[in-house]
């Protein structure tokens, strides 16, 4: 991380690096630092060389988002390095401290406040759309994949048949008009805060192109436990009202049910140390839902 060339380049845009530190939160592959100047604080991604053209697109995705008013890192230098077989991206940092670990420290006003704020920001990152149609039968190949690996591990969970015969019921097929952009890993483990509330969202490494209510999945498992009122806030910022209609909370609710079976899988197979905490919030889902007899979330009311 000390090498001239890598220096110099980033230099020219930021000025005298002090220092760099490593950000050690989160399963992302990618190794990310904080860089402080006499200007301030950046953040650094560095990725493997084969991801170029992907980080490419993630660097110009998140340079339009900056534009249209989305709270994120705003895109500074991006450059690759052949020699070391990595990709760096430099962005503004942004100040403030993790929701996750924080949010229930503060006045509940401040947290629906902040959750309304978010919810803006999540409806103007879905604003986005691209030409493909296509997400909705990827995301059933993808669920047909998890499903043939749940049932060649050992681990079952009760009712396991009636929530797969409740998502081959329900699963909309029909394709919109286009495909819209998802953050697809919107919750508060990747918001920041300040003493006046809402600052904004990070990691868009995992964006993708579909329909934008599969965000609400992630508010289920990471968020809604976490902080209930935050969670209601989300929903008036996107929604622009508390309740959200049943066919909307049907829809969602299908995407619940298959997050359960593909976060088995995937659990077990890369972070099986987290199980226990996994397993736990899955039981919470599984009981609200009473196996997807009923499917409104609790939020959603």
């Amino acid at each position: 991380m000390t090498e001239d060339y890598f220096r110099k380049e980033i230099e020219k845009h930021i000025g005298p690096i002090q220092s760099i530190t490593p950000i050690e939160k989160g399963f992302s592959i990618e190794k990310k630092f904080k860089i402080t100047t006499d200007k301030g604080d950046y953040l650094l991604r560095v990725s493997s060389i084969k991801s170029l053209g992907i980080k490419t697109q993630e660097f110009e995705l998140m340079r339009k988002l900056h534009k249209i008013g989305v709270r994120c890192n705003t895109p500074i230098i991006m450059f690759s390095n052949d020699s070391q077989e990595s990709v760096y991206a430099v962005y503004s940092f942004l100040p403030g401290i993790d929701a996750e670990d924080n949010i229930a420290t503060m006045p509940e006003e401040l947290q629906y406040k902040s959750g309304i704020e978010a919810g803006m920001d999540l409806k103007r990152i879905n604003s986005l759309c691209f030409e493909t149609t296509d997400w909705k039968n990827r995301k059933w190949k993808k669920h047909e994949y998890y499903v043939s690996q749940y049932f060649e591990q050992n681990y079952r969970f009760e009712n396991d048949k009636k929530v797969l015969k409740f998502i081959e019921m329900y699963y909309d097929t029909s394709e919109a008009a286009k495909d819209q952009l998802q953050h697809d890993d919107f919750h508060l483990g990747n918001i920041i805060l300040n003493n006046q509330g809402y600052v904004g969202v990070l990691d868009f490494n995992r964006y993708d192109w579909g329909d934008p209510l599969h965000e609400f999945v992630k508010l289920e498992w990471f968020t809604w436990p976490v902080s209930e009122v935050f969670a209601r806030g989300q929903i008036e910022g996107y929604f622009g009202k508390r309740q959200i209609d049943d066919k909307d909370c049907l829809q969602i609710s299908v995407y619940i049910a298959m997050s359960i079976l593909s976060t088995i899988v995937w659990t077990l197979k890369f972070h099986p140390h987290t199980w226990i905490e996994i397993e736990a919030k899955m039981r919470m889902i599984l009981d609200h839902f009473d196996y997807f007899e009923s499917v409104r979330p609790k939020w959603a009311a």
